[in-house]
């Protein structure tokens, strides 16, 4: 068998495992994607429940109501360090999942330049093959 040939099997597994790590990476993005909206929503409505509450504390309000829009401000602040840590560890997932991408990548290029090559050496073989065969004929009918 040729080398081009036996390479093959090898090129469609690398090239199979690079594409499950780019559909990982995608799956990646996308929950990086998420989880950074879902920050932007939590810190949007932090900023608007702190509105209200400024708003509702100059019209004047209960001391019941205070520590209630106090408790739920705290709550929203966990909240948003919560999901900051989320988003970091989201944004470093991705990056690990980009990195194994890139290698299973480069992985298959590697292979299939080799191929590529040994495909060029294996018809530059065939070409010189059949220029001898054709000079042996041509040799032969000239010495009739």
């Amino acid at each position: 068998m040729v080398p081009s040939k036996r390479f093959k099997p090898v090129q469609r597994v690398a090239k199979s495992k690079e594409q499950k790590a780019a559909k990982q990476l995608g799956d990646s993005q996308k929950k990086f994607r998420d989880q950074e909206s879902k920050l932007e929503e939590l810190k949007r409505y932090h900023q608007e429940y702190l509105e209200q509450f400024e708003a509702n504390a100059r019209r004047g309000m209960a001391a019941s109501q205070l520590m209630e829009y106090r408790a739920f401000i705290g709550k929203l602040e966990r909240a948003i360090k919560e999901q900051e840590k989320i988003v970091v560890a989201s944004r470093n997932d991705c990056s690990d999942k980009k990195e194994t991408w890139q290698k299973k990548h480069v992985r298959t290029k590697v292979l299939d330049k080799v191929v590529d090559r040994y495909k060029a050496e294996e018809s530059k073989a065939s070409e010189k093959k059949d220029q001898k065969d054709t000079d042996e004929r041509n040799q032969r009918r000239s010495s009739r």
